[in-house]
């Protein structure tokens, strides 16, 4: 079984995440596109990622994503979440 990462850590990646797919947490909290059952489930995903070294070179080179890499298990999610705020 893999130890799960730092969360505080993987909270702050799953926030430049978001950010770098154009959705804001805040916003879908506030708004009810997704609760904070989901959130935490979010971040505790995220700590369970073996692609930690390739997300962290992809946020600082790489400022707006089209969508979350293949390999983020947050993919779907950020996905949904930037269409609901889009429109």
């Amino acid at each position: 079984m893999q130890t799960l990462g730092d969360i505080r850590e993987h909270f702050l990646r799953v926030v430049k995440m978001s950010k770098a797919c154009e959705v804001d947490l805040s916003t879908a909290l506030d708004q009810g596109q997704i609760d904070a059952p989901a959130y935490a489930d979010m971040v505790t995903g995220c700590r369970g990622c073996t692609q930690v070294g390739k997300c962290d070179k992809l946020l600082s080179t790489v400022p707006v994503l089209p969508q979350a890499p293949e390999y983020c298990v947050n993919r779907d999610t950020f996905a949904q979440l930037r269409v609901a705020q889009a429109g």
